[in-house]
């Protein structure tokens, strides 16, 4: 069983993570002192240093991310940054009729794990929200959910049904935050729970999705279910979500650059970078040292925030209107025979076509080494459990035949999963499903 924060020389340490409601509690009490300035949280995966580095000394929050490739850092945050992103999201809420009777702050349900910055945040707004709107506790539900548990419309109606009563007596907007695994649950469900979850996802005023792109069907059948989705883009770096349904929170500013010469580009797909005041001051690392986020300019001064540009590994365009439109990440690009693929075209292709609807429900495209080709392309698959698992490889390939994916782009190979491997904030490791692949795959085929 869980029990309360603890302190760690300098450093709270909420109880090892379990999943449980004791659990949960332990680390919205570390995040709460947090917040009022009395104590730093360390939620970093390896034990926190016993002097801080010149430039960190005034970290607030240490938190993990490890992208989409497996390997863990520790990412350093002052309050100020924290604050900057909780306050860019409340006065956007307060702006665009989500809350604009409460300054854009709200009654929050926690259903993310708060061992990385998205379920931090959830509750770090929820004790901001306390803090100006001068509550006696933070707006979070007596009854927390418990994460051990698996996640399902009828999980999600037993805390849903008293946190909406709960924020109604405060006189609060319902708000959480979700993964699209999750929404992908709910507004699948076709039982009695389905219905029910839905009906109250619908009372919530915003329901935030991120963590991992959410795939356009998911949105359109939550959204005709009346749910207020709100899409989200950000990291570790960035203090969790920065970007709300394409476009930029109040402070943030978005370029893309071409990969080779980090140039502006004015048109066209680059590697986006971020100047906001919720960038991290940097990382922490196992040795004790730091180093800088890869920005353009500037390093970990202990100013953090505005030092510097962050140059991020993702691929993206931005419109005429500054909506942002993210492909890929640059070190997921497949190289096969000569030829760059962003994996994540693919994976779109799978997702919006006809012939596949109601066939795959969930894919991710990996590069597996090849003698011949450098990298061949190889697919993991969900099938829906109405489809014939046998035939579905072959359905895939002949469905992106039909499609504009060019014929070096369609796997050679796709394999039947019950399940594709995430990290631990839901998005696909692809690290992992490369494995899997290689272990599944024969001779490449034609």
């Amino acid at each position: 069983m869980s029990g309360p924060a603890e302190m760690d020389g300098n450093w709270l340490r909420p109880q090892p993570w379990d999943g449980s409601p004791a659990s949960l509690a332990s680390h919205i009490e570390a995040i709460g002192h947090m917040m009022a300035g009395r104590g730093r949280v360390w939620l970093g995966p390896f034990d926190p240093p016993a002097e801080l580095p010149h430039g960190f000394e005034g970290t607030a929050l240490v938190v993990p991310t490890s992208g989409s490739t497996g390997r863990a850092k520790a990412v350093a945050h002052l309050l100020r940054t924290l604050l900057a992103s909780q306050d860019a999201t409340a006065a956007l809420f307060a702006a665009d009729g989500t809350a604009p009777d409460s300054a854009g702050h709200g009654f929050w349900l926690p259903f993310l794990p708060p061992t990385h910055i998205a379920g931090v945040q959830v509750i770090a707004r929820a004790h901001r929200a306390a803090q100006v709107l001068g509550l006696p506790r933070a707006p979070l539900p007596e009854l927390l959910p418990n994460l051990s548990a698996h996640f399902d419309s009828a999980a999600f109606v037993r805390v849903a049904v008293p946190a909406l009563e709960e924020a109604s007596a405060l006189g609060l907007p319902a708000l959480t935050s979700l993964v699209p695994t999750q929404l992908q649950r709910i507004v699948a469900d076709a039982s009695a729970d389905g219905l029910r979850a839905r009906r109250l996802l619908s009372r919530f005023a915003a329901v935030l999705v991120g963590g991992a792109a959410t795939a356009p069907d998911v949105l359109g059948r939550a959204r005709a279910a009346r749910a207020r989705v709100r899409t989200t883009y950000g990291s570790s770096e960035t203090a969790g979500g920065c970007v709300y349904d394409g476009q930029a929170l109040t402070g943030v500013e978005l370029s893309v650059i071409d990969a080779m010469t980090r140039l502006p580009m004015p048109s066209g797909e680059g590697r986006l970078q971020i100047s906001a005041p919720s960038l991290a001051t940097g990382y922490l690392l196992p040795d004790g040292s730091a180093a800088p986020l890869d920005c353009e300019s500037g390093s970990a001064d202990g100013s953090g925030g505005s030092a510097g540009t962050l140059l991020t590994s993702d691929l993206a365009e931005i419109s005429a209107d500054g909506t942002l439109r993210v492909i890929g990440r640059a070190d997921d690009v497949i190289v096969s025979g000569g030829k760059k693929i962003v994996p994540q075209d693919v994976e779109r292709a799978i997702e919006r076509s006809l012939m596949l609807r109601g066939v795959v429900t969930d894919a991710v495209v990996v590069g597996v080494p090849d003698a011949e080709w450098g990298e061949r392309i190889e697919a993991l698959v969900v099938a829906d459990p109405s489809a014939l698992a046998v035939e579905v490889p072959a359905l895939v390939r002949a469905a992106l035949r039909t499609t504009q994916v060019p014929a070096h782009e369609i796997p050679r190979a796709v394999h039947v999963v019950e399940e594709l491997p995430r990290l631990g904030i839901g998005k696909v490791d692809r690290s992992a499903a490369t494995r899997i692949a290689s272990e599944r795959s024969g001779p490449a085929r034609d």
